[in-house]
């Protein structure tokens, strides 16, 4: 059984191993408080070093995290990444808050015809869905 709670997310993620120049990029397959799964093409070795970074979010999304397992999925590779403090693991909750939000926004638009703004539907999700999203995260 898995110790955290994981949350399905497909945001682009760019993924640099530290110690190798060039940034590959990747698509995140789920996130918890512990860490990361995205997809790569090019296989990692466990125990690298790595920092990630969102770049479809409106703010500059960071983070460090090392490589635990790397498992081959057809012509691509999954990689587990464990967040490297608690500080990226409260930051990927953050990133994972957004990703609720935007998907809310777009459910919205195509089951309710009504095009929200990312303030309307962050409101709407936080009024409606935070202190159950606050309880799921945090399950260990």
């Amino acid at each position: 059984m898995r110790e955290y709670l994981r949350h399905p997310s497909n945001i682009p993620v760019d993924v640099e191993v530290i110690e190798e120049p060039g940034v590959c990029p990747a698509q995140a397959c789920d996130v918890s408080v512990a860490g990361l799964c995205c997809q790569v093409e090019t296989p990692v070795k466990p125990g690298c070093d790595i920092r990630f970074r969102v770049p479809s979010l409106s703010f500059d999304y960071t983070g460090l995290g090392r490589v635990v397992w790397c498992r081959r999925r057809g012509q691509q590779y999954q990689l587990g990444i464990e967040f490297c403090s608690g500080r990226d693991a409260y930051r990927a909750r953050m990133v994972e808050q957004v990703c609720q939000i935007e998907a809310y926004r777009q459910q919205v638009a195509e089951n309710e015809g009504r095009i929200l703004t990312g303030e309307e539907a962050a409101a709407e999700w936080i009024d409606r869905f935070a202190a159950d999203f606050d309880k799921r995260f945090a399950m260990g």
